[in-house]
């Protein structure tokens, strides 16, 4: 065991996963006039801030639910991949630890319109569809779930209040604050075992509230994660480097013939995707007096993925769980953020101010040598052994101010007001060569001066991004049983950097053939500098009317919208195509509908159920140029509609039941070209759009039975989640070279808990994916990459484990 892995199990032996009996509370109702809280009915009420002033999320007039951190913890939810197969509609392209170029893959109600493809470790070009929060900094990092109070889950675009990058919806996770009035201990460890693996996981967790006046207090906690691999890597060759987190010139079969000579196996590792996760989270609270808070927040998160989780089923022995890659795709991961929340009550108003910074690093290294030679070869002259790793490094630094004026209730008219900035600097860089080739085309050419170098690529993105914005809603009380809403965001958004990928082998070559020349290594692209800004205002109408506690009406326009930016694409690509009219992109804009129906009509039993209709308009996809490089480009529409339901039910103080189930369409509305200018790559409008299915549904059930003796009671859980077929990508298009279509199957996952209480110890036992369903939601097709190096991401199979827990109050 490492030092460092050492420190951290003796200092942090786990965190409480108190799996006491809760459901699901996904709890929905509307709002009358400012008045005091409805009793709980049912369902547990959860207090949200989604609208900025705290409400029980039944008295929030359009489609929230909340998951409370008893209810998290009753289904084992500790990631963000688990939390979305539990959130009817909430799609996630899962790659596990391994989040390739840490971007939000998440979507609600289909609006996503990127491939599914898991070898793409690039920054995003784009805003993500889904905004994500945590406490009130706007940030995306794949967080581990632990001591968390709620999540809440907003669907529908939140562009008022949310700003940019919230077309989809919204994902707020609310830790669980510093409590002055009393302490707080839990510690957990837990040891799980996968089907297919003998590489054990093990988890270890800790907690502590400590109060250290009547108005001070500060929270811990943190530990660390073994994640063991499962998926066999049987085609790695050997290589130069002292590692697979580095680069290196591969091992040669003959060394007497550096030219010619093939490549040298290394030997098969097995569960090759294992992971690590490190994580820590400090908290202090003040309260100088009645009417002000003072919160300081540190969050630390490292995550080590030593390869993807991803098999070929369809190439070599024809197992699952094993692929045949030639090297290891590593990627490490690194945030370090700090919030500062300050709030006071004036009485007719709270002031609030949450100012935030993070700082994100990523570092990874992956392969395209598949596609080379299943496509380019003939481009590197019949190299023997074309093996061309790819190191990206990313880093991405963001501040953030919101100031917001919430007034009292009790009022006939309610309002928020506020005022928003974020700057986020990039500094993106890539690096590709291919050991030998330079020397190997001297020879070929018979040039021993031309030099062409062993670099395909490098280069990347250095972007500053800033948004400044104003916003504010206005809520009238028309009676106690109606309400109107208005909201209005406006903002100035400007995206300015330099961005281009050099290709100096090609550059060269061709320009040897062309006029026996070797001196401009840019012939084919260089750096470009650019500069996008956008500004204009998007706006919200909310109306709702009560009729009883059985049944609340209510009906949403709402927009939501994402910033314009730029492609960093070389100039001119290898076949001389010009790209400089792709090199930036447009902000694009959703107009949604929804009209919905919820509320309590017997004691223990809410529902809600949401109809919507989306208009996606110039909305932003990736497109490809002929040298099959992405970019990000404007296409006129597409639109999505659905049925979003949900049910808690609590028939008597022992048994929780919680459903839901959505139906989404979202297609294309007007037809493009996924190659620009290339009718044979046509899009069809009424095309679905990638990843999204139009059934998912979820479920789970608690029951306590009580024991006796020192065993108090024993908590059974049961969850399952469903997901209907999707595809990776718009059409199958097999005269496309880069056509990487894959229809994947449906995703059922089923877990299964009991939990025993005896005291301050809880002992849970857990089986995870009980059909070892495959769960396949990305991949990189044989046309694309070629039968070997073709790969489908999948989920952990049967995991089954032990986990202890002590807590003391």
């Amino acid at each position: 065991m490492s030092t460092k892995r050492a420190l951290i199990a003796s200092t942090a032996t786990g965190a409480i996963l108190a799996l006491q009996f809760a459901g699901t509370a996904m709890a929905q109702s509307a709002s009358g006039p400012a008045a005091t809280p409805e009793p709980a009915q049912g369902a547990s009420e959860i207090v949200v801030t989604a609208t900025r002033r705290k409400q029980t999320a039944l008295s929030v007039p359009y489609n929230i639910s909340a998951i409370d951190g008893r209810a998290l913890d009753a289904a084992g939810i500790s990631d963000l991949a688990s939390l979305a197969r539990q959130v009817p509609g909430l799609v996630m392209f899962d790659e596990g630890a391994r989040d390739s170029g840490n971007h939000n893959s998440l979507s609600f109600r289909g609006l996503n319109a990127n491939a599914a493809n898991n070898g793409d470790d690039n920054p995003s070009k784009t805003q993500d569809t889904v905004s994500t929060y945590l406490g009130e900094a706007p940030v995306f990092f794949p967080f581990k779930l632990i001591d968390l109070q709620r999540v809440e889950v907003l669907r529908g675009p939140q562009g008022t209040l949310y700003g940019s990058g919230s077309i989809g919806g919204t994902l707020r996770y609310i830790p669980n604050a510093p409590d002055p009035a009393r302490p707080y201990f839990a510690t957990s460890v837990e040891a799980s075992g996968t089907r297919h693996s003998a590489d054990p996981s093990y988890e270890m967790q800790a907690i502590a509230n400590i109060p250290l006046t009547d108005n001070l207090a500060v929270r811990f906690s943190g530990g660390y994660e073994h994640q063991g691999g499962w998926i066999d890597a049987d085609g790695l060759i050997q290589t130069t480097a002292a590692n697979s987190r580095q680069l290196g010139a591969v091992v040669l079969a003959d060394p007497s013939s550096p030219l010619t000579s093939g490549r040298v196996k290394a030997q098969d590792k097995r569960d090759a995707n294992d992971a690590r996760i490190y994580f820590f989270r400090a908290a202090a609270l003040w309260k100088p007096d009645a009417q002000t808070d003072v919160t300081l927040t540190y969050v630390f998160q490292k995550n080590e993925a030593d390869n993807r989780n991803e098999d070929n089923p369809h190439y070599g022995n024809g197992q699952e769980y094993v692929n045949y890659d030639e090297f290891l795709s590593p990627q490490d991961d690194q945030i370090n953020l700090v919030d500062l929340d300050v709030s006071r009550d004036f009485g007719f108003a709270k002031v609030s101010s949450s100012t935030s910074f993070s700082d994100i690093v990523v570092r990874s290294v992956s392969d395209s040598s598949g596609y080379l030679r299943n496509h380019l070869a003939s481009y590197y002259f019949g190299f023997p052994r074309l093996y061309a790793p790819l190191l990206r490094n990313q880093n991405t630094k963001s501040v953030t101010e919101e100031l917001r004026l919430v007034s009292a209730p009790g009022k006939v008219i309610d309002w928020v007001a506020g005022v928003y900035f974020s700057h986020q600097h990039l500094d993106y860089s890539i690096f590709q060569a291919a050991p030998g080739l330079g020397a190997y085309t001297d020879a070929v050419l018979s040039a021993p001066d031309a030099n062409f170098g062993d670099t395909l690529a490098y280069g990347g993105t250095v972007q500053n991004y800033r948004d400044i914005a104003t916003f504010g809603e206005v809520t009238w009380h028309v009676s106690p049983q109606a309400q109107l809403t208005g909201g209005v965001r406006i903002f100035k958004q400007n995206t300015a950097g330099t961005s281009g990928i050099p290709l100096p082998y090609a550059s060269l070559t061709t320009e040897y053939l062309t006029n026996g020349l070797t001196d401009n290594p840019f012939l084919l692209g260089g750096f470009v500098p650019y500069s996008v800004t956008s500004k204009g205002a998007i706006f919200k109408a909310n109306g709702s009317y009560k009729f009883d506690q059985a049944a609340l009406l209510y009906a949403t326009f709402s927009q939501g919208f994402r910033a314009g930016g730029s492609n960093a694409l070389p100039e001119f690509d290898v076949f001389g195509d010009d790209n400089r009219p792709f090199l930036t992109f447009k902000p694009d804009k959703v107009n949604n509908y929804e009209v919905g129906l919820k509320g309590s009509p017997l004691r223990g039993l809410d529902y809600t159920i949401t109809g919507f209709y989306e208009d996606w308009t110039n909305f932003q996809t990736n497109l490809y140029t002929p040298f099959a490089i992405s970019y990000v480009a404007n296409v006129p529409k597409t639109r999505s509609k659905g049925i979003e339901t949900q049910i808690s039910a609590h028939p008597f103080a022992a048994l929780s039941i919680g459903l839901g189930y959505t139906y989404v369409d979202a297609r294309t509305v007007s037809p493009f070209d996924l190659i620009a200018n290339d009718a044979t790559t046509l899009i069809a409008g009424g095309t679905p759009l990638p990843g999204s299915a139009h059934n998912s549904g979820s479920a789970t059930i608690d029951y306590t039975v009580p024991l006796s003796g020192s065993w108090s009671s024993l908590d059974l859980h049961v969850d399952g989640s469903y997901r209907g077929p999707s595809k990776s990508s718009f059409a199958d298009i097999p005269s496309y070279m880069a056509n990487n279509f894959v229809l994947f199957s449906a995703i059922t996952v089923v877990n299964l808990s009991a939990t025993a209480h005896r005291g301050n110890l809880d002992v849970t036992v857990f089986a995870k994916n009980l059909t070892s369903n495959r769960g396949t939601s990305i991949a990189t097709s044989p046309q694309f990459y070629g039968a070997q190096d073709a790969g489908y991401g999948v989920i952990r199979p049967l995991t089954v484990g032990l986990r202890l827990a002590w807590k003391v109050h």
